[in-house]
């Protein structure tokens, strides 16, 4: 449970930093959630297709939820507040 939750963390995290580099390149409404999904789930993907195993955001769609709120949640930001360029790179 325990480690579940740090890894829908980690997902938040790289889809709020794919979703704050769309907006900042100008993307539309359908490009923010596309580079944020490949950001936060990309690598994983790619791991479980080369271990031929089921790709983890499908069997567990708690993964597109937490990637919707965090664009929802970084459009919502970046609409009201101008974020800050680097933020991220403490992380």
């Amino acid at each position: 449970m325990y480690l579940h939750l740090m890894d829908l963390v980690g997902v938040f995290a790289f889809a709020v930093s794919g979703a704050l580099t769309a907006s900042r390149r100008g993307m539309d409404l359908f490009g923010v959630p596309v580079v944020a999904a490949v950001t936060a789930i990309g690598g994983g993907t790619v791991r479980d297709v080369l271990l031929d195993r089921p790709v983890f955001w499908l069997t567990d769609t708690a993964y597109l939820y937490v990637i919707a709120a965090a664009v929802l949640c970084t459009l919502v930001y970046a609409r009201f507040r101008r974020p800050p360029q680097g933020a991220l790179l403490v992380a």
